[in-house]
């Protein structure tokens, strides 16, 4: 569990996009800068390398989306996800096709912009300049400032053109969804039932009859094996793999020895004073989470703090707070790192936290309740807002020309190699002469090891679409590659003299599975009211292991892991206690199991939760609305993606 605000959001990957695409527009000052900075990173990227086109790489309605806006938006997303994640945003980042949701979110710009023309709804000149004029990066001593609105939009190559159009375009978006918000009512019997839904309780009495207690007992012939293959050999289909040559034109590492001169280093330094280099109060702050889930009782609420009291008194009284954290935190993000939260400012954290945050001394170790819980908080270090000086900037403005002169040598590099290499030239030795290094992968499938080239989902999409001997290059976040396919296997069925030993192990388990099936069917049978449960598990020499009550919304069963049928069927059994009517299969072991409790959320409960969990219910339910009227402009509208330039890496137009 994280503490920051978006991650209030919660963990799953449709939430957090559904967070990311709501709010992506909702400029904080620290967030502005570094956003428009890693903006003026990928634009001005041309180059004119191999995949570059001006073919569109998709329609809407007629209306061209291009590869550079796509590129474009897949940084806004990545931005965003790492402002949001931090240290975690890599893991976020390979769960999502990144590029895909970037075209998915350029495809609603276009169709809610038809939607509020056709709707009538425009935004004037004058609400589109109060609308600026109120974002903070543009003030100064609280009021909008010309100078410095045209300062940042000029120092981070943007056009005031571009994002006055741009902040148009999500202005018509914000107007369009608080429409279909209104349109969204709730009542209070709706959300009661919701969250009943959410937070009954199951408990529950089970019977694991394992398939590896038939595994033993299973010899199969050669002429069996065979037949196995012979019926299942696409399940030992071999993917497509290839073998890479790349090089990486890094900017820091073409640029090592570069050392801007003195008034380009001052120059920087006066056009980004007043906003790279000014700094608001910032906390760094350890927390121990003892986490209260959603819908606890006031029972589980108050075990909880009593258990944060007693982390409290430890740590007040000179308790190692890194190992205390290791032991009783139950935020799994940092609790190996001593409950680290780095360095924050004010507006990154949920209120109460931030509000104790900013209200402590470095030392000072307290106690704060969040919605997720209760948190045993020590401030580590308190910096006031100040402003850098030029000397205290300096290294960091070296390190940023630094960056954008090793990615224009970059660029120039890869062109250049590129252009030589599709003369025959080796990739190794226009790699030795640049000082860098021409890496040789293994041979690998996607989602397999690649020599490190596994980290770039772009790179690995575009290494796919070539033919052995190809080269190309394939931009990446400013540092390009230059790629050669050496190998390309296809994806074949290997012969069964090859992997016969693997055909004998799935054969042994596909049938120990069917036998342990067969068996807890035949124990079923015998099963006619709760009372036969534990007399047929103990004529059939079975272990009954008990579960207390759990949420039934979580789709996990302790003791076994996500078992959502079993949650499911729990819900439509008829009397308590009751045994769930068929057999349920899990991991390859089969499961009998007994409802011994269902019970919804006393109303007391429901009266201490109504409030809060009615915001969040209108939420999601608006959330749903927003999802559908989208949905239903796209089943309406014309559209048509090239999917090959969509995979290709970072295409340019």
């Amino acid at each position: 569990m994280q503490l920051r605000i978006e991650k209030a959001l919660k963990y799953d990957i449709a939430a957090m996009l559904e967070g990311i695409r709501r709010y992506q527009y909702s400029w904080q000052v620290q967030v502005t800068f570094a956003f428009l900075a890693l903006i003026m990173a990928f634009w001005g990227f041309g180059g004119g390398g191999l995949f570059n086109t001006v073919h569109p790489i998709a329609t809407v309605n007629g209306r061209q989306i291009l590869g550079d806006q796509v590129d474009r938006e897949a940084t806004q997303i990545r931005q965003a996800v790492q402002q949001i994640y931090g240290a975690n945003a890599q893991v976020v980042l390979k769960s999502i096709n990144v590029r895909q949701e970037a075209m998915d979110r350029l495809i609603e710009q276009q169709l809610i912009g038809e939607e509020a023309r056709h709707l009538g709804i425009s935004i004037s000149d004058e609400a589109l300049q109060d609308k600026i004029a109120k974002e903070p990066a543009f003030q100064r001593d609280g009021q909008f400032d010309f100078d410095t609105y045209q300062d940042v939009l000029r120092n981070n190559d943007l056009q005031p053109s571009e994002y006055e159009n741009g902040e148009r375009d999500r202005m018509l978006a914000d107007t369009l969804r608080n429409m279909i918000d209104t349109g969204v009512q709730v009542s209070d019997d709706e959300a009661r039932h919701a969250y009943n839904l959410r937070n009954e309780r199951i408990g529950l009495r089970y019977a694991e009859i394992p398939y590896s207690d038939f595994s033993a007992k299973i010899s199969p012939t050669e002429s069996q094996i065979a037949d196995y293959y012979k019926k299942n050999a696409e399940q030992f289909r071999e993917p497509e793999r290839v073998k890479l040559l790349y090089v990486h034109y890094e900017p820091l590492v073409l640029a090592a020895k570069y050392t801007p001169p003195d008034k380009e280093i001052e120059s920087y330094y006066k056009r980004n004073a007043k906003t790279r280099f000014n700094h608001p109060d910032q906390a760094h702050a350890l927390h121990i989470l003892i986490a209260v889930p959603a819908g606890a009782t006031d029972k589980e609420k108050a075990a909880a703090k009593t258990k944060a009291l007693d982390v409290l008194k430890q740590a007040q009284s000179g308790g190692d707070f890194a190992k205390l954290a290791a032991k009783y935190s139950d935020d799994p993000s940092n609790k190996l790192e001593g409950g680290d939260l780095g360095t924050f400012g004010r507006g990154q954290m949920v209120k109460p936290f931030e509000d104790a945050v900013f209200a402590m001394k470095p030392g000072q170790i307290t106690m704060v309740e969040t919605r997720f819980g209760f948190h045993v908080v020590k401030l580590a270090e308190f910096k006031p807002a100040h402003a850098d000086t030029l000397a205290e900037a300096k290294q960091k403005i070296i390190d940023e020309l630094r960056a954008q002169a090793g990615a224009k040598l970059g660029r120039a590099a890869a062109q250049e190699d590129l252009t030589a290499a599709l003369a025959g030239g080796s990739l190794q030795e226009l790699a030795k002469k640049r000082g860098i290094d021409a890496v040789e992968t293994p041979l690998f499938a996607q989602g397999e090891p690649a020599g490190g080239a596994e980290r770039d989902r772009e790179l690995m999409a575009a290494a796919f679409k070539l033919e052995a001997g190809q080269v190309a290059i394939v931009p990446e976040k400013g540092a390009p590659y230059v790629i050669k396919l050496e190998v390309k296997q296809a994806s074949r069925i290997p012969a069964l003299k090859e992997i016969e030993p693997q055909v004998r192990e799935a054969l042994i388990r596909s049938t120990a599975e069917t036998d342990a099936s067969q068996q807890a069917e035949k124990i079923l049978a015998t099963i006619k009211s709760p009372a036969d449960f534990d007399k047929a598990a103990a004529a059939n020499k079975l272990t009954i292991k008990n579960v207390d009550p759990f949420l039934r919304a979580d789709h996990r069963v302790p003791g076994i892991g996500e078992f959502p049928e079993v949650t499911d069927a729990a819900a439509v059994v008829p009397a308590i206690p009751g045994v769930i009517d068929r057999v349920m299969e899990n991991g390859g072991n089969s499961y009998l199991l007994e409802i011994t409790s269902r019970a919804e959320p006393a109303d007391d409960e429901w009266k201490s939760a109504q409030k809060s969990f009615m915001q969040e219910y209108v939420e999601q339910r608006r959330a749903e609305a927003w999802t559908r009227f989208l949905d239903g402009l796209k089943d309406q509208a014309r559209i048509q993606v090239d999917s090959d330039q969509l995979a290709a890496a970072g295409s340019s137009s």
